[in-house]
């Protein structure tokens, strides 16, 4: 399946307005006034069932409880929100692993995907459109790319999405503090009443969200055959476009969503650098050895 310019741009825009319905979703849970509603909170005294609905008993509830937990044992909420993170981000570090392997295989071979296609342009008899599907075919098998193997990205998603709403949904964050500041105020209130502090949080934010959005191109440049595509250079407007609405969102929902954000980002980094060390880099060396031996 080879996907044209068109197609890819209307796959682009649906994921973006995917991870906006996300957000304004979750803002369901709170009221006119900014607060959690009352039905929504999760507290210890909760019950785990599943009338609760699907989604809540088979992730949401026990996340938040995780949480909770956590809060018990260390004796401050924020741990509990950073604890639980890291342990969900351990659980689905395999399939990160993999993702993250086949995705940058997939970014390495764009460019000579795109002289394929370049090469078919306009071309729109079946004829042609086989050949192309061909040649795109054989570039996958001679770099040992999956272009389905990625896409097990979406498989954590429901969990991901399932820790979001567990954060904003425990009840306790929003009589907490750390760090001085109030997890339960609106970073936006609080600077318009003269609390500059949470500017810091936010701009923290702001800038890991953009490293974890950027690192992976980073880390491409790694490589001495890299080559930035077309497609690379475009999605360059979307990415800036994510982080502001990021901020945003930070700065209008509750101070320890940018807390929770900023745990993400940091762990997102430090995975991304983890796999292209110890999984990308290492596996070429190996292969580059190998090759090296079987030509001695």
């Amino acid at each position: 399946m080879v996907l044209d310019e068109r197609t890819k741009k209307y796959l682009k825009i649906f994921a973006l307005l995917a991870f906006v319905l996300l957000l304004t979703g979750c803002t369901n849970n709170m009221d006119a006034h900014g607060k959690l509603k009352a039905s929504r909170a999760i507290t210890e005294a909760t019950k785990w069932t599943p009338k609760a609905g699907f989604f809540d008993f088979l992730l949401v509830i026990p996340i938040a409880k995780g949480i909770l937990f956590l809060n018990n044992v260390t004796g401050n909420i924020l741990w509990g929100v950073i604890g639980m993170t890291v342990l969900i981000n351990l659980i689905i570090l395999p399939i990160m692993i993999k993702s993250t392997v086949s995705m940058q295989k997939m970014q390495m071979i764009q460019p000579e995907m795109e002289k394929i296609q370049n090469k078919y342009k306009g071309k729109t008899d079946q004829a042609s459109q086989l050949r192309m599907s061909a040649e795109i075919q054989k570039l996958y098998k001679d770099n040992d790319v999956s272009m389905f193997s990625s896409f097990a990205t979406f498989l954590t998603l429901p969990i991901m999405f399932a820790m979001y709403a567990a954060v904003q949904r425990v009840q306790v964050l929003y009589s907490s503090t750390a760090f001085t500041l109030n997890l339960g105020a609106t970073p936006m209130g609080q600077i318009g009443k003269g609390q500059f502090a949470y500017i810091i949080l936010i701009a923290v934010m702001g800038l890991t969200q953009w490293l974890a959005i950027e690192i992976n191109n980073i880390m491409l440049k790694r490589n001495p055959n890299y080559k930035e595509s077309q497609q690379q250079k475009s999605m360059k407007s979307m990415n800036y476009i994510m982080v502001l609405m990021i901020v945003y969102f930070g700065l209008t929902m509750p101070a320890a969503m940018s807390f929770y954000w900023i745990t993400t980002n940091i762990i997102t980094i430090i995975r991304t650098v983890f796999i292209q060390i110890y999984f990308i880099e290492k596996a070429d060396e190996e292969k580059k050895k190998k090759d090296a031996n079987v030509i001695r």
